[in-house]
């Protein structure tokens, strides 16, 4: 991921998103990348809910994790969110959860979405998304 691509987002392990042996569930790391996805189109300009005001919406169509070290309760972690890649219909999104102090890669990962009207339809990004796809943050 290039810096000036990334968005990074510091989040604290709550007791709950942890498991019986003490280690974040792994679920709670898809929670993670679309709480960072969020903050990417907050930081570029945009406004996910007006997008679905406008009758614009981005499922997950695809996700991908690759578990690389455990995360525990109250420790600082670090999600970082990039472009991977936009196309005219799409935008793979990609991740890595680090721990704070160390740079420590925890997860790596990435979300496919299609950009679809409120019938479900396949359609092309407005501009607007696209800029809030592909300009430096704020």
């Amino acid at each position: 991921m290039n810096k000036g691509d990334v968005v990074e987002t510091i989040l604290r392990v709550r007791y709950a998103e942890t498991d019986a042996m003490g280690i974040v569930y792994h679920t709670n790391y898809i929670i993670w990348f679309e709480v960072g996805r969020g903050e990417f189109f907050r930081q570029r300009g945009g406004d996910y809910r007006q997008f679905e005001e406008d009758g614009v919406y981005l499922p997950v169509t695809e996700v991908d994790a690759r578990f690389v070290a455990p995360a525990r309760y109250d420790d600082l972690v670090v999600v970082r969110t990039s472009v991977e890649e936009l196309r005219s219909r799409s935008v793979t999104m990609c991740y890595e959860v680090l721990m704070k102090e160390s740079g420590q890669i925890l997860v790596t990962g990435h979300t496919k979405h299609f950009c679809v009207d409120g019938e479900g339809r396949i359609q092309r990004f407005p501009p607007d998304l696209v800029d809030a796809f592909s300009s430096a943050p704020e």
